[in-house]
């Protein structure tokens, strides 16, 4: 993973984040949780259809 504590935004993406995952350690960093989820092939929570 890239530097993540530079992300200036990683609070309001947490509040805004749908995924159950709270604990995760992508969880506000929205570049570091889509490169993951494109490298294993799925979407992320905020990608995904439906609610």
């Amino acid at each position: 993973m890239s530097d993540m504590a530079d992300c200036p935004n990683r609070e309001i993406n947490k509040k805004r984040c749908p995924c159950q995952s709270k604990d995760c350690e992508r969880n506000g960093f929205c570049c570091e949780c889509v490169a993951y989820h494109r490298k294993a092939g799925n979407l992320p929570m905020c990608l995904r259809g439906g609610k």
